[in-house]
């Protein structure tokens, strides 16, 4: 019985020895598992191992810890190229508004989002008319296209352009165009946080023929917070500083909360408000939305 036993160790002992010799290399997990086997390629988000006891099977790279291989020639990483990702939100608020105007406000707005590897493409348009009886509609539109090349996790570099037109400020046309280098705090199921910093050119052509052309700093930030299940908090700002004339800014900034109806509908409030420091003549500094709307994703 005794023989017996010591010839089964033997040959189970020496099975090991000559599956460590066939499968020669090993990764270790982050979670501190060891795995024998033969590492067959790798691309940037999984590598491909092969062992004895579960055959070949993808592991994912941020879940390696390490790799120890008898091989010392390198394997070289096969890039591979991500699917168009793409997503949009149709929005439809109604507000009201004091300062300049005192009116009700229907806006309609559509943004699209196109993303792939390292690459996001943003679209928007936005669409506002303002009516009161007895006097003219007050339009006020603006299409927006930008650029994101993920540079990191975090920080990424942007490119954007703008053309549109407020009745509410006296401008018949703006144009600009600008750059930015941005940062990611984080993005989640949770919320995200956003800051991006930059400069842009900027031509506005007003109704008195003035042309207001400047070379601007350009801040904004971004800001969603999920509270509990039914609500988040949401706040975005950009802030446009002429590099020639300080006094020349324009600050915009929105705060609200996002109500979610069901998976793709969602409600929203929020308090708009914008500021410029030289506006035209008869205009206030100063204007004010309170909007009530709701946004459909897909």
């Amino acid at each position: 019985m005794n023989l017996r036993k010591s010839l089964s160790i033997l040959i189970t002992s020496l099975a090991i020895f000559l599956s460590c010799l066939s499968y020669s290399d090993q990764v270790v997990l982050k979670n501190g598992d060891i795995l024998h086997g033969v590492l067959k390629g790798q691309t940037e988000t999984y590598l491909t191992w092969e062992s004895d006891s579960f055959g070949s099977f993808r592991i994912p790279q941020n879940q390696i810890f390490s790799i120890n291989s008898s091989d010392t020639s390198p394997i070289p990483i096969t890039k591979t190229k991500e699917k168009w990702v793409y997503s949009g939100i149709l929005g439809l608020s109604g507000s009201y508004l004091g300062g300049n105007e005192v009116r009700d406000d229907l806006e309609l707005e559509v943004l699209l989002t196109l993303e792939q590897d390292n690459l996001t493409h943003n679209a928007e348009i936005n669409y506002e008319t303002l009516g009161q009886e007895n006097e003219p509609t007050i339009k006020d539109y603006g299409i927006a296209y930008g650029i994101d090349w993920a540079i990191d996790d975090s920080w990424y570099w942007g490119n954007n352009i703008f053309y549109g037109a407020d009745d509410k400020r006296q401008i018949d046309q703006s144009v600009s165009v600008g750059t930015n280098l941005g940062y990611q705090f984080w993005k989640n199921n949770n919320g995200k946080l956003s800051t991006e910093i930059g400069i842009a050119w900027i031509s506005d052509k007003l109704f008195s023929s003035i042309d207001d052309e400047r070379i601007a700093l350009v801040w904004s930030g971004n800001y969603q917070k999920q509270l509990n299940k039914r609500v988040s908090f949401a706040y975005s700002h950009q802030l446009n500083v002429s590099m020639k004339d300080s006094d020349n800014s324009q600050l915009s900034a929105d705060i609200g909360f996002i109500i979610p109806v069901t998976n793709k509908l969602d409600t929203k409030i929020s308090w708009d408000w914008s500021i410029d420091n030289q506006p035209e003549q008869g205009n206030e500094k100063i204007d004010r939305k309170l909007k009530f709307g709701a946004d459909y994703s897909f």
